[in-house]
């Protein structure tokens, strides 16, 4: 189907397919750079010819939209995304509506670990380096343990802090006590997912999605689950705590970034591009005058530790009491009464990382940070994009964009737009600044002589 009539040429793949026009309405789209992403409907224009569609099995078959000119090769259509029938929603007089559902929604589906003995709940799923995590009996009949779904390359079983004498089934993510245990029994474990990079490939592969582009730091992270969890709860805390974002771009490949200032503009919306009227300040945030960045989580601080780990490591015996490290900076915001101290938990295990991602997100948040929301006649532009934008409003700012509202069918793309400065750098700002300072200085004396 079409907006408007279309017949293949005899050397396109299909050749000679008639488009019937009976395309109303297509999928209004929105994808966010927090990886949120809603889609609206398709509606058809009913002419009485597809009353037996009604009764046909829709749900979850493939959606693909692409977006051309009448005269085009059907080649040179680009395509704008791809979905997944929903099934019909409307049939009504003169109209036939499906729903759609974005392809990110197959990562609303668990992650099958299996399930412990005696109804103790799911396999534990254990993601690069985690510490202290509780340890599940697998065994009635000999002191096994579960640690992880996955095979592991280490595990270290303690009890109350002190490691304790074990054999090791590390393929199958488990070990065997030679002694029972009187107290608490936790189990560091490393997997070899330890990578932000190699977290996202494993839950991209166990749900079939490609990848579209991984930009992200080596740290050594660690994630842990001992209840039922999904791919897009992983990536979301995987990003959370590192200043990144994953969204499935329209081929449905997997991008995840980390935000970071914008510099040269990958894209330049001129003032015509710009519905008439149609830009405004969405939001403000405020800078932050302390970051505190959670690392290291405890996944089972205990009350008691050892006393072989009290009496000799008072370092190792505070962080098995507590349920997270923490690293704190703080800049200069005098000019912001309201900057915010800002605290944020991340996956990163070790101390040296947890520092430079520190550093690194407060130097995004220094000052006050501006969102607009823009209507513009452009299709092509994409989450994460650097963007500069031609309007007396936002001169010579380059902005990231956080937000694309697509309607192919109104013409129109709504885009939300970051600017994390409200002046642009260089020159333009030096001479805002000397302004301020000259009419501050020349206002008294002319009011004084007047």
């Amino acid at each position: 189907m079409a907006s408007h009539p279309y017949v293949s040429g005899p050397t396109d793949v299909p050749a000679h397919q008639v488009y019937d026009d009976l395309l109303a309405e297509a999928i209004d789209i929105e994808t966010r750079i927090d990886g949120l992403i809603r889609f609206g409907e398709i509606s058809l224009v009913d002419d009485g010819s597809l009353w037996r569609w009604v009764s046909r099995a829709w749900n979850g078959h493939a959606v693909r939209l692409y977006l051309g000119g009448p005269d085009w090769p059907l080649a040179d259509f680009r395509l704008h995304a791809r979905g997944t029938n929903a099934g019909v929603i409307e049939s009504r007089r003169g109209v036939l509506a499906f729903g759609v559902t974005d392809q990110s929604a197959q990562l609303d589906e668990p992650i099958d670990t299996g399930s412990l003995p005696n109804g103790a709940g799911a396999v534990p799923l254990a993601l690069g380096s985690v510490y202290n995590a509780p340890a599940y009996r697998s065994s009635t009949t000999a002191l096994e343990y579960t640690a992880s779904y996955l095979p592991v390359t280490a595990l270290t079983p303690k009890d109350s802090g002190n490691p304790v004498p074990h054999t090791d089934n590390l393929a199958n993510g488990r070990f065997t006590l030679a002694n029972a245990t009187q107290a608490s029994l936790t189990v560091d474990i490393e997997e070899q997912h330890n990578t932000p990079a190699l977290i996202a490939q494993w839950v991209a592969d166990q749900y079939g999605i490609a990848i579209g582009e991984l930009s992200l730091p080596a740290y050594r992270v660690g994630l842990y689950y001992n209840a039922t969890v999904t791919g897009r709860q992983i990536l979301d805390e995987l990003c959370r705590g590192l200043g990144a974002y994953w969204y499935l771009n329209a081929l449905g490949e997997l991008v995840v970034r980390q935000h970071t200032i914008p510099g040269a503009a990958e894209v330049v919306v001129s003032i015509d591009d710009i519905e008439w009227g149609q830009i405004s300040l969405a939001e403000t945030e405020q800078p932050w005058r302390s970051l505190t960045l959670r690392w290291g989580r405890n996944h089972a601080p205990l009350d008691s530790v050892a006393g072989v780990i009290e009496d000799n490591d008072a370092t190792a015996a505070s962080r098995l009491k507590r349920e997270w490290s923490e690293s704190t900076t703080s800049q200069g915001v005098d000019a912001h009464p309201q900057a915010e101290d800002a605290t944020r938990d991340s996956c990163i295990q070790r101390e040296a990382d947890a520092v430079l991602e520190r550093d690194r997100l407060i130097t995004l948040r220094p000052v006050r940070a501006d969102v607009w929301e823009i209507d513009v006649f452009l299709s092509t532009i994409r989450t994460g994009q650097a963007i500069e934008v031609e309007h007396a409003a936002v001169e010579r700012m380059i902005g990231r964009v956080i937000g694309v509202n697509r309607s192919p069918t109104r013409g129109t793309t709504t885009l939300r737009v970051w600017f994390p400065v409200p002046w642009p750098p260089g020159d333009l700002g030096a001479a805002v600044d000397a302004l301020d300072i000259a009419v501050n200085e020349t206002l008294p004396a002319l009011f004084a002589e007047a």
